[in-house]
């Protein structure tokens, strides 16, 4: 089955944006307690090593709290480390409700920042993007790989579904899990409550999105094309594959060759 860019609510421009940001705050939420993350740390200690150890960007990151815990874990080994959250929709809140749990590592760009075209003063650094590269059309994919490739910079995507079993049987929990987990979701969201209690409007959008987003996901065959199809792909090393587990996280890591030597 190949991919189908199917239509998801949150990317489109008149959605509210109350929705879309309980939406991530749900994503986080169901990460953080299942430590999903947890088996991706060897993958980001070798891109932060790539770049220096010092900064890592990260696209895409909605309220970038999925990556406290990763600071966390690396940050004893990497006490310099600095991690630059940025979104093409900044929500400026969420981000300065992150930087306050590690002031001295979380910081944020205020303005929207294209993944695709990352801007000059963060060339080079390692960057990242979770659960955010199946958003992304082939074209505009294989454009924000590229714009790595031009610009030196370790990057590495993880995509929390897939289109396998696992990911096709969590959607059977969803709307059940968003009615038992919200008044746990901090922060609280007054103005969505109503519509996931009285009218659970939201409750269908978390799981219409989550299945769009099982069918846009790139399987690890359609990764290598892409990776295939860049200008100078072969000055950098390539892993493409998934974390064991239960709860496998498919991922791509590109670092260039000199750091993999």
């Amino acid at each position: 089955m190949r991919r189908i860019h199917a239509l998801e609510w949150e990317d489109l421009r008149w959605f509210p944006a109350s929705w879309r940001d309980y939406g991530t705050d749900y994503l986080r939420f169901v990460a953080t307690k299942s430590d999903l993350y947890k088996p991706i740390v060897p993958l980001i200690r070798k891109g932060l090593q790539a770049s220096g150890g010092r900064h890592w960007v990260d696209c895409a990151s909605g309220g970038g709290s999925s990556l406290i815990m990763l600071a966390k874990a690396l940050h004893s080994e990497f006490p310099d480390l600095k991690i630059t959250l940025t979104d093409y929709y900044p929500n400026i809140r969420a981000f300065e409700r992150t930087q306050a749990e590690l002031k001295n590592v979380f910081d944020f760009e205020k303005q929207p920042v294209n993944a695709m075209e990352m801007p000059p003063h963060l060339h080079g650094r390692f960057i990242t993007l979770f659960g955010a590269f199946h958003h992304f059309r082939p074209d505009d994919a294989r454009k924000i790989l590229q714009d790595a490739v031009d610009t030196q910079s370790p990057i590495a995507i993880f995509e929390p579904v897939g289109r396998n079993a696992i990911s096709w049987f969590s959607m059977l929990f969803v709307m059940l899990n968003v009615l038992l987990f919200t008044p746990f979701i901090r922060p609280l969201r007054w103005k969505v409550l109503p519509f996931i209690y009285l009218l659970p409007l939201v409750p269908l959008y978390v799981l219409w999105d989550g299945i769009a987003s099982i069918l846009r996901t790139y399987s690890e065959k359609e990764m290598k094309e892409l990776v295939a199809s860049l200008r100078h792909s072969d000055a950098f090393e390539w892993e493409i594959g998934k974390t064991a587990g239960a709860l496998p996280v498919q991922y791509l890591l590109g670092i260039k060759k000199e750091h993999t030597q």
